[in-house]
């Protein structure tokens, strides 16, 4: 068993479709950028790694229909967010708030939900590899999937939370951490 800083979980609704899954050190050197398909496979992965917050790219709480007050607030900023009630949505949340829950019970690692695309709007970069930069990431993402990248993502936001620095969307049914300014 490995231990790692944080880990990006960009989860499909459906275990037949791929979940991509980044895990970075502290010192934000990238250890896993991959495809996993099972809930098992995903926590499999996270046990060998044990990263101490797990980013999730998917709704953690279930709403009723529509959006969430969190998601409207989210929309009021100038994120574009897609309504949870929705069914396919609704796929997402459900198995997102079990595997969270399997987590922290399992693993006793931190998971917070994450919207990559926002995130990287909220930071002010215009890309994934001005972002890398700016941080100094050391990774390759030209033949990463969409996946992987927004799993990436999601792990940037996990190491931002670790060190207190997450921007925060915050209302009575939801929290989502984005990154806040990196670029100028």
């Amino acid at each position: 068993m490995k231990d790692a800083g944080v880990a990006g979980l960009d989860l499909a609704g459906s275990p037949r479709n791929p979940s991509g899954l980044a895990i970075l050190s502290l010192q934000r050197e990238v250890i896993v950028l991959k495809l996993l398909y099972s809930d098992k496979e995903i926590l499999d992965a996270l046990a060998e790694h044990r990263p101490l917050v797990i980013a999730v790219d998917a709704p953690l709480s279930v709403p009723g229909e529509g959006l969430r007050r969190v998601d409207r607030k989210m929309i009021s900023l100038g994120y574009r967010v897609l309504p949870p009630g929705w069914r396919s949505m609704r796929m997402l949340s459900e198995r997102a708030v079990k595997l969270k829950d399997l987590i922290e019970r399992n693993l006793n690692a931190v998971v917070i939900e994450t919207h990559p695309l926002s995130a990287l709007k909220s930071s002010s970069c215009s890309s994934i590899d001005e972002l890398i930069r700016e941080l100094e990431l050391t990774c390759n993402v030209e033949s990463a999937s969409v996946h992987e990248v927004d799993a990436l993502i999601s792990s940037l936001v996990a190491l931002r939370y670790l060190s207190g620095m997450s921007l925060v969307i915050s209302e009575v049914d939801g929290v989502v951490h984005l990154l806040g300014k990196v670029c100028e």
